[in-house]
């Protein structure tokens, strides 16, 4: 352990946009003051990483002071990054561990299994450590404006809004608990949100997406994402909510078997 012996409750921090995340610095603002924050980044940016865990590496903590005490980063994925923080940092598991803010959503089925945010809420659960992961939707101008030009500034209001929305909402799951039958949370905010706008708990759409690459002249396969599709509208599912500019809270469990029925017991089982 990395930590020292203390008993009070504490919250694990991470993401998936790496310890350089515009997002990162009002987020820790606005959790520092529910408790004690530790956390563990990414020491670069990992999107799209999942829950993939870095099996044959070695990796090494490094303090990242400029952000505050106990920040840490490592070069490993989310997942990792959960992993790490909530068995190597003190004697005693976190409370919660906060992922995000993701810059971008990841709401519907497609993006919620690739996202690396979530990814590390659904490591932390295997850990039986609560989790809630955060997003921000944001337009496609200001989304490629981020990625283009990486100036921090015209999106930082954007960043304190949602870091005051997260705040809530963690408060709201330390005093309360996860929504019924939830291992974790996941939550998407609209680029617009304040405090005032309106959260809704939702289900997760179902939602698919086509090729993730296209062939350029060379003959070789490059990333080209054009969205996620949806099988049908859905009031109820999170990506209709997100859409009518409302926060959208998911809450997620990890029991992905069936129910098989006597006619697929006859076809597949031997006894």
């Amino acid at each position: 352990m990395t930590g020292d012996t203390e008993i009070e409750p504490w919250i694990l921090l991470t993401n998936d946009d790496g310890v350089d995340s515009p997002a990162l610095p009002p987020l820790l603002t606005a959790l520092r003051s529910l408790g004690p924050i530790r956390a563990v980044l990414p020491a670069r940016e990992y999107s799209w990483s999942s829950k993939t865990l870095s099996r044959f590496a070695n990796l090494r903590l490094q303090e990242a002071a400029h952000l505050g005490d106990g920040v840490h980063t490592i070069d490993g994925s989310p997942a990792d990054c959960a992993n790490v923080g909530i068995h190597h940092l003190s004697q005693i598991p976190p409370r919660l561990v906060v992922s995000g803010v993701n810059i971008g959503e990841n709401a519907g089925l497609a993006l919620t299994l690739s996202s690396g945010t979530v990814g590390a809420a659904i490591e932390a659960s295997l850990s039986n450590v609560p989790a809630v992961a955060f997003s921000v939707r944001l337009t496609p101008e200001a989304y490629h404006g981020w990625r283009e030009r990486r100036d921090p500034a015209p999106l930082a209001p954007i960043w304190a809004s949602a870091a005051a929305i997260a705040r809530e909402i963690t408060d709201e799951i330390i005093r309360g608990g996860l929504p019924s039958e939830a291992r974790l949370v996941s939550v998407n905010i609209p680029q617009d949100a304040s405090l005032a706008t309106t959260r809704v708990l939702t289900r997760l759409s179902e939602t698919s997406y086509g090729s993730f690459f296209r062939r350029a002249e060379d003959g070789t396969l490059t990333h080209h994402y054009n969205g996620q599709t949806r099988a049908s509208a859905d009031p109820s599912g999170d990506v209709d909510v997100l859409e009518a500019g409302s926060v959208s809270i998911t809450g997620l469990r990890l029991q992905l078997h069936t129910t098989p029925s006597a006619a697929d017991r006859a076809r597949f089982e031997r006894v």
